[in-house]
């Protein structure tokens, strides 16, 4: 039975690089925004990321984690070193896929990275929830959710990407 290609790729590579690439984009927005948590209290704005919070009435204020706890720097550098991984994942799925076809080993680097990008990036929400205090968990906000769904589309690209038999 032929295999079924899109650009001469075959069809679970191909979305898992697709999926890659929103899991990193997705991840870069989760990563950067300050809008881990927002919360709204007598007319003033709160929010923040895992890098700043911001204070917001007439003017805003934002202010990067000075003498933070050891959580903060913990779910920072997890955070990181997961954003790190999907990177490398996407640099070297885009290698496998249209320059180093014939090397089975990068596909098994790329699934590599997922998964340990994707493991590393739930350990830094995890600590990140865990250890805020209780009005910035109720208050959780769109840039928590990106970080966790970046993490869950490079997992589905890892999955695809391993269904592969062409390149074992």
């Amino acid at each position: 039975m032929p295999t079924k290609e899109i650009a001469g790729i075959p069809i679970f590579p191909f979305v898992s690089f697709i999926l890659t690439i929103v899991a990193f984009v997705v991840d870069l927005i989760g990563f950067a925004a300050p809008y881990w948590y927002y919360v709204k209290i007598s007319g003033t704005s709160y929010y923040g990321g895992i890098w700043l919070n911001c204070q917001s009435s007439s003017e805003t204020n934002c202010n990067t984690y000075v003498n933070t706890e050891t959580w903060v720097e913990a779910a920072q550098g997890m955070e990181v070193l997961g954003f790190l991984c999907l990177l490398a994942a996407l640099v070297t799925v885009i290698v496998k896929l249209f320059v180093v076809k014939d090397k089975p080993v990068l596909k098994w680097v790329v699934v590599g990275c997922l998964v340990g990008g994707a493991v590393l990036i739930l350990i830094g929400v995890c600590l990140f929830a865990g250890k805020s205090v209780d009005v910035i968990t109720e208050n959780l906000h769109f840039a928590f959710a990106f970080a966790i769904i970046g993490a869950m589309l490079s997992i589905a690209a890892a999955v695809l990407l391993c269904l592969d038999k062409q390149s074992t």
